[in-house]
């Protein structure tokens, strides 16, 4: 059986730096993941707005969680 794997990863202090907001200590993950074709599924309690700008920075295409649930699903 073939299994799909996914990234679900909160931002703040985690995919983004706590106080910074740069990527900076996550780069080299967030490389091999897309390497791997696994998707990283940003979840947070950020906005529509600042969730697409760190998708547009980050190039990613995977569906994300914001406003903690409030939506899923977004096209660029």
């Amino acid at each position: 059986m073939n299994k799909k794997r996914l990234v679900f990863t909160d931002l703040d202090g985690t995919l983004l730096g706590h106080y910074t907001y740069q990527t900076e200590p996550a780069e080299e993950t967030i490389t091999a993941l897309k390497f791997h074709d696994i998707p990283i599924i940003p979840n947070s309690s950020k906005t529509l707005q600042e969730i697409v700008l760190i998708r547009q920075q980050l190039d990613l295409m995977s569906p994300f969680i914001i406003e903690n649930g409030a939506c899923g699903l977004y096209s660029r």
